[in-house]
């Protein structure tokens, strides 16, 4: 009797534990929780363990992924985004959710338009169609159809999606201001332009609206949203904030695709023995990598207090010498592109992540000359002022090969 008792009680401690442990619906709000509360990182690994958790959640783990796709994409790390998207795809297919399915391959269609691969874009969202032409998937569509046309350059036919839905949104204000600034029309474009700063919250619109005013003349209009765009720079200012937690975050999402191994208990125990005696010189080559790479580099030089000094600021060869060391020879590729000196002090600034404020602190000038400069050597590479960063940083590796 008392050993029938013993083991209904060991069954009783089981289903105990089982059932308290963690599950993905908590895990993912918390994560919604912590999303809003403006902490990344810890957002990011509570998605990622919503993700983990060895059970049948297929929606809260769909939406987690969809969750860190997102954030991905506020960081424009679109292609981090593209995949992060199909991992829900999958797990809404798991739980057999097709409206849930068609807003996924919406979004992995939006993330192809916005890379320029208009014809994927396009695949996907006829896909996302096939699959649930529900009214509000026909609304979001229109949005990545437009998008892919705008980075077709085929503005025509972005006013062209825009008008058909019967839906104001400030993603199509936003689409529509930027058509019209490269058809010319500055009057339209600034009209929507202003329309998204007085209606949107999101920061990476806003930035957008800083890119429209570099293309529009110094107009009453055009000053009167430029006035409307600095009462928001909160906005910008708590992206910029955070911007070192929002690229640990990222790249955590990116160590989340990678697959997860089950090792079976004895190699475990070899390697935790083996790991223990060489834990000292692994911790160094570990910090030593992490050191060296670009963005640690960038992130360490955005948080220091005293980057003039550090960069070796208000001396050339000096600053030379420091950037290409700690940059992976920036200086000496940006001199071949044919830059200036001035030029690749500002290309070092953008490259690091600084934002506005910041640059025209070091530079010790103020910030309105500032869009103008980088979209002047975002021409002379010929790119978009939008795609300068990633392009410093594909120049750099290029010199670091």
């Amino acid at each position: 009797m008392y050993r029938t008792y013993k083991i209904l009680w060991l069954i009783c401690a089981v289903g105990w534990v089982a059932c308290s442990s963690p599950t993905a619906e908590s895990y993912y709000r918390q994560g919604r929780e912590l999303r809003e509360a403006d902490d990344p990182v810890a957002a990011m690994n509570a998605f990622i363990a919503a993700t983990r958790v060895h059970s049948r959640e297929y929606t809260y783990k769909a939406r987690s992924w969809s969750n860190m796709a997102t954030m991905c994409r506020i960081g424009e790390r679109h292609d981090l985004a593209y995949a992060l998207y199909e991992k829900s795809l999958e797990q809404f297919a798991s739980a057999k959710d097709t409206l849930a399915q068609a807003y996924a391959l919406n979004n992995m269609a939006w993330e192809q338009a916005v890379q320029g691969n208009k014809d994927a874009a396009t695949s996907l969202i006829d896909a996302a169609l096939g699959l649930c032409a529900d009214t509000v998937v026909q609304h979001k569509v229109l949005e990545s159809r437009a998008a892919a046309c705008l980075y077709a350059e085929e503005y025509d036919s972005v006013l062209y999606y825009t008008n058909l839905s019967p839906f104001s949104t400030p993603y199509f204000d936003i689409l529509q201001a930027q058509a019209y600034t490269f058809l010319g029309n500055n009057d339209s474009a600034l009209f929507y332009a202003k329309r998204v700063v007085t209606e949107t919250d999101n920061p990476r619109y806003l930035d957008d609206v800083y890119y429209i005013l570099t293309y529009c003349d110094s107009t009453a209009q055009a000053d009167e949203v430029r006035a409307l765009a600095a009462t928001r720079s909160d906005i910008l200012m708590d992206l910029e904030r955070n911007r070192a937690d929002w690229i640990e975050a990222m790249l955590l999402a990116q160590n989340a695709l990678q697959p997860q191994k089950r090792t079976p208990i004895p190699i475990i125990l070899i390697l935790l023995i083996v790991l223990t005696g060489l834990a000292g010189l692994g911790t160094f080559v570990y910090r030593r990598k992490k050191a060296n790479s670009l963005e640690q580099q960038c992130l360490a030089l955005r948080k220091s207090d005293h980057l003039r000094e550090e960069l070796q600021w208000n001396n050339y060869p000096q600053f030379r010498a420091v950037c290409d060391e700690r940059l992976s020879s920036i200086v000496s590729k940006l001199e071949n592109k044919g830059l200036s000196e001035r030029e690749i002090r500002i290309c070092v600034l953008v490259l690091i992540g600084l934002s506005y404020a910041q640059m025209a602190e070091v530079l010790i000038r103020a910030e309105n000359g500032i869009g103008k400069d980088k979209y002047l050597i975002a021409k002379h590479l010929g790119v978009s002022v939008k795609d300068l960063q990633s392009t410093l940083i594909h120049i750099t590796n290029e010199s670091h090969a």
